[in-house]
């Protein structure tokens, strides 16, 4: 079907089916599966796992050692630390109140998810939220504001059910 996966210095693994913008840059060691869209000047680290249908958009910038699952949704302004863990269909959606005639300014947009946190499957992320250090959003949760290093948060709106040592 024309377009061949290909490997990067036999370091970096991009699927034939993906779109990596050229200005995008992929640390060694990273996988990035089929119908992957990586988008201008986003930042992958080394060592990470992008699976299939994954979107991450311009200016992203995402850790080493980053597991991100099937049709996970990364918009610009986020910030990803090393070793976290982003779970299937998980949306950092950047308009708390989208409306289909209003065109927001959404510049200045940001999340940040420190290390070792994990996002489980089918969460939605508000804007402007920080999720701390090994923190576990349960899944299909809706994180609607900063979660502490160490909870565990569930529920719509997600809340700390537990914290981890």
């Amino acid at each position: 079907m024309g377009k061949e996966s290909k490997s990067i210095n036999d370091k970096i693994y991009i699927d034939k089916y993906s779109i990596v913008d050229k200005s995008a840059k992929v640390g060694k060691g990273t996988k990035i599966w089929a119908f992957v869209q990586v988008r201008e000047n986003a930042h992958i680290g080394e060592n990470c796992n992008i699976a299939t249908g994954a979107y991450i958009d311009k200016n992203v910038v995402v850790g080493n050692n980053v597991k991100i699952l099937n049709k996970a949704h990364l918009c610009d302004g986020l910030i990803v630390e090393d070793d976290c863990f982003i779970g299937p269909n998980v949306v950092f959606t950047n308009d708390k109140y989208p409306c289909y005639n209003l065109t927001r300014n959404l510049s200045g947009v940001k999340w940040h998810l420190k290390k070792g946190a994990s996002v489980g499957a089918n969460c939605s992320i508000l804007p402007d939220v920080t999720i701390g250090e090994k923190a576990v959003i349960g899944a299909g949760s809706v994180v609607t504001k900063d979660v502490p290093a160490g909870a565990v948060v569930c529920g719509n709106p997600a809340k700390i059910i537990k914290t981890i040592e």
